[in-house]
């Protein structure tokens, strides 16, 4: 087939046209930017450093309790004499807070004393006694030893006489030293019987174990007879007192006072003694104290996994009284330890990874991690990688120098390639 001129032409400026917008096609911008790489994401990174993690462990709901709480019953019975002290005074340790009368035990106290009395009169005999049966053995001893040497002038049964009597004043003497002997015995035994009624005496006044307050009081009232309780009086004296438990005093140490609280498991491992605790007092419009952590039970109660832990409150001013409903914070602190931010510190499951950067690279790095608090993480442990081909990765301390991506960690991927922002530290 022939082309004219003209139809040649049309046709050359239809294929040059067709080429015009293939080239323009493959060199598009969206096409461009398709095949180029994205960039790398800016991540902010910290160092670790050695810092204080603070954790809150907050309880609420307990209950401020007396140091010590000690309800005082008669041991004795008898008659009211006289009170000392009522429901509210403040007492001294060894006070004398009321007084009984007992007519014949101090009656028998006399007859006790008259009793040591005289035995200590029966042993004065005694030593008397010996001492004349010791002159008498010795002058028996002198008149046998001259007289046995006068045989050829006095015939053997004057001898024999003489040596009879000298054996006699020794068993005199003997005797003499045992009677000695029992009357300091029964001097013992005397003693022994004033002293139990003389005790017995000491509980008809009955005193303030320690320094605190009388928070209750038995309503009887002086010359009206009181006698021991029966059964347990320790567990009859946590319901107060009065006529229902027979009790006569309830005596509290109310500086210091103490709150026991219950810490969770999860949170029993961090608590220690010494560790600072904040308590808040709901009825004095959430007033904050200042304590101390004094003890904890060393073991979790099996039914709700808790621990027992005392915190001790000074109390100088008398304002914490107990019964008072509490809200406690112990605030668990490990000083001076490697630390990162909480955001850095990823967990999954039971594991704790962090991500450090190298290279540009970010490279996921498993981590032990110790007390956690609001803003840091106690780093114990990080995992680096295997010296040689097949071997195991071991645990090692930090130093300080690692650069860990601390913002958005989550979001990376091992291996994944990020450049630090301008606020790295």
């Amino acid at each position: 087939m022939r082309f004219s001129r003209r139809q040649f032409a049309s046709v050359a400026v239809f294929v040059t046209l067709a080429a015009g917008c293939n080239r323009q096609s493959a060199a598009s911008p969206d096409q461009a930017a398709q095949s180029s790489p994205p960039e790398a994401p800016a991540v902010k990174v910290v160092h670790p450093e050695k810092k204080d993690v603070r954790r809150l462990i907050e309880r609420p709901g307990y209950n401020i309790e007396a140091y010590e709480r000690t309800a005082l019953y008669a041991k004795i019975a008898g008659y009211v004499l006289k009170w000392h002290a009522d429901m509210g005074d403040s007492v001294r340790k060894d006070d004398i807070l009321a007084e009984l009368y007992i007519p014949e035990m101090e009656v028998e106290f006399k007859q006790k004393e008259a009793a040591v009395g005289q035995a200590a009169a029966e042993i004065k005999q005694a030593e008397a006694a010996k001492l004349r049966a010791k002159a008498e053995l010795k002058r028996a001893d002198s008149q046998y030893a001259r007289l046995s040497r006068l045989t050829a002038v006095l015939d053997k049964d004057q001898v024999e006489e003489y040596r009879l009597g000298f054996e006699s004043a020794q068993a005199a003497l003997a005797k003499a030293e045992a009677d000695v002997d029992v009357a300091k015995a029964r001097l013992k035994v005397a003693e022994a019987d004033r002293d139990h009624v003389q005790t017995l005496l000491q509980y008809t006044k009955v005193r303030a174990p320690f320094d605190g307050v009388v928070t209750g009081r038995r309503t009887i009232n002086t010359g009206d007879f009181v006698q021991p309780a029966a059964g347990n009086s320790v567990a009859r004296s946590q319901s107060g007192v009065g006529e229902r438990d027979g009790s006569l005093f309830v005596v509290e140490k109310i500086k210091p006072v103490r709150v026991f609280i219950n810490v969770p498991e999860s949170d029993a491992v961090w608590v220690r003694d010494g560790d600072v605790a904040l308590i808040r007092v709901q009825s004095l419009q959430g007033e904050q104290f200042t304590g101390t952590v004094t003890r904890g039970s060393k073991s979790l109660n099996p039914q709700n996994r808790t621990l027992r832990t005392e915190i001790d409150l000074p109390n100088a001013e008398g304002r914490l009284l107990p019964g008072m409903f509490v809200n406690a914070t112990i605030i668990a602190e490990h000083k001076n330890v490697w630390a990162l931010p909480a955001t850095a510190v990823i967990t999954q499951g039971e594991q704790n990874f962090c991500y450090r950067v190298e290279n540009g690279k970010a490279v996921r790095t498993p981590i032990q991690v110790g007390l956690r608090g609001t803003e840091l993480v106690e780093v114990l442990k990080k995992q680096t990688k295997p010296t040689s081909a097949g071997g195991e990765p071991h645990w090692e301390d930090l130093g300080g120098d690692e650069i860990i991506v601390a913002s958005d960690p989550a979001s990376l991927t091992g291996g994944q390639a990020v450049r630090s922002s301008s606020d790295q530290k």
